[in-house]
């Protein structure tokens, strides 16, 4: 048995799909590129991590049964001029929750289109 077929293995039983997808490049580049292996070792369990949330966020999205899912990057601000953008992405870092402060949103809600 080689050691990338180990590898291989030990990584599908650790259940690290994401790793065992994209070591083999990973240790080619780092080869090339002669990388420390600490740093090499960081990117691959990034990646995982990485990966793990969005597998975590879709399910949890998809669990939610929610009929679409929006974001703060796919609101039209010019659509809502009165709305301050600045402020909103101030808002979206979640600083306010560290202070301790509160937000309150006044006015009446947008029509679901």
């Amino acid at each position: 048995m080689t050691v990338l077929t180990r590898v291989h293995t030990a990584l599908e039983t650790l259940a690290l799909a994401e790793m065992d997808a994209i070591v083999e490049n990973h240790l080619e580049r780092a080869a090339k590129e002669s990388r420390p292996y600490a740093d090499v070792l960081a990117d691959l369990l990034e990646r995982e991590v990485e990966a793990r949330r969005a597998r975590y966020l879709r399910t949890r999205m998809r669990l939610a049964h929610l009929p679409y899912a929006k974001t703060l990057d796919q609101f039209d601000f010019s659509f809502q001029p009165s709305i301050d953008e600045r402020q909103i992405r101030e808002l979206q870092t979640l600083r306010f929750v560290h202070e301790a402060s509160n937000v309150i949103f006044l006015g009446p809600p947008e029509p679901m289109t």
